[in-house]
């Protein structure tokens, strides 16, 4: 596989902000009235781990690892749980943070105790995933488990045992609706398609292999070869359009396509052990989409919203997708450097005993 340059940061640098990321622009140009938002912001801190993985000292990482600290420091005090939406006066404008948010939360404190090595954001995180535990019981939605689960694996990874019951409940949800939902013709958790999809079988490959429970791990690895069957046809990945998405039984709309969709198929395929098609879906980045559209800017780091409709891209370049090609670059290059490092054993063994019986993963027509 071919090496990943390492983009720029000077949009994500022009996109921070006092209190760490903000959320929208209007091209390129920061939009300060969106404000800020908890699930931004973790986002900005998993690419700060990532950053400081290859440079420890690097100095935008670790000051914008530190302003995102200090947000959800912000976020915890006089919250019922934690806030997410802070306007760009510095108020929160939320009584508390949606299920998926606390997720997302989960998911990156745990990157951060499994990969960090900085003592007082290890410490930092410690506190906040003991106080994040208190809303594992209202992780309502197939999204914000995943998220979760993907966070508590990642922690138990580094030796925090006491978070194996919270991951073993997540993931035996998780276990369950796959089970519920799936059918013949329908390998899903759900009975739609909608976004960040490739995070939920993902969950369920990581999960299931901290935990050991190889049945979790073989339905997570199903459903994400019925994601593949989906959205990888041939060489090109063509991510399920949103809002609409793909219900079960209905039709399968094409656009708009979002940067989330990308990274989040970067990173299963790598927890799949499949490198090649991960750098295939990093490449829609790049112009190896559906309407060979360049989204990502090398140069800067910035990154379009989306390709709206045919030939027709959202020249804004907000701070998820900005954020989502940032971390699918440096998921590649870790992975470059440290092959398999974050593979999970069970998967590796599952696809090893299929292939000795020659039947591998079959691309979309």
């Amino acid at each position: 596989m071919e090496a990943i340059e390492a983009p720029k940061l000077s949009h994500v640098r022009r996109l921070t902000g006092a209190y760490g990321i903000i959320q929208f622009a209007q091209g390129s140009v920061p939009d300060l009235d969106s404000g800020f938002c908890l699930d931004d912001n973790v986002r900005l801190l998993m690419l700060a781990v990532a950053l400081r993985a290859e440079s420890p000292s690097h100095p935008y990482a670790i000051d914008a690892g530190n302003r995102v600290f200090d947000f959800i420091d912000m976020a915890a005090a006089e919250a019922p749980v934690y806030h997410n939406m802070m306007d760009e006066h510095g108020e929160f404008t939320d009584r508390f943070a949606s299920p998926e948010s606390i997720g997302r939360l989960i998911w990156a404190l745990g990157i951060v105790l499994r990969d960090s090595r900085d003592r007082r954001w290890i410490s930092r995180a410690r506190f906040h995933m003991e106080r994040a535990m208190c809303a594992a019981a209202a992780l309502s939605s197939a999204h914000a488990r995943a998220f979760a689960g993907l966070g508590w694996a990642a922690a138990i990874q580094a030796g925090y045992e006491r978070y194996r019951d919270a991951l073993c409940a997540a993931a035996e949800a998780m276990h369950f609706e796959f089970e519920r939902n799936a059918k013949h013709s329908w390998l899903w958790t759900e009975d739609a398609i909608t976004y960040d999809a490739a995070r939920l079988p993902e969950a369920l490959m990581r999960a299931g292999d901290a935990l050991g429970e190889r049945e979790i791990v073989e339905n997570g690895r199903h459903a994400f070869e019925f994601l593949v069957a989906v959205t990888q046809r041939g060489d090109v990945f063509e991510p399920i359009g949103a809002p609409g998405w793909y219900r079960c039984g209905g039709e399968r709309p094409h656009y708009s396509q979002q940067p989330l969709e990308a990274f989040a198929m970067v990173d299963a395929w790598l927890a799949y052990g499949d490198a090649e098609r991960a750098q295939i879906a990093f490449e829609w980045f790049l112009g190896r989409n559906s309407d060979r559209l360049v989204l990502a800017d090398p140069a800067t780091g910035g990154c379009r919203d989306g390709i709206h409709e045919p030939q027709v891209l959202n020249d804004n370049m907000g701070a998820e997708s900005t954020l989502a090609y940032l971390q699918a670059s440096y998921a590649l290059r870790l992975h470059n450097r440290v092959p398999n490092r974050f593979t999970p054993a069970i998967v590796g063994e599952l696809r090893g005993a299929r292939s000795n019986r020659d039947d591998q993963i079959t691309l979309g027509a």
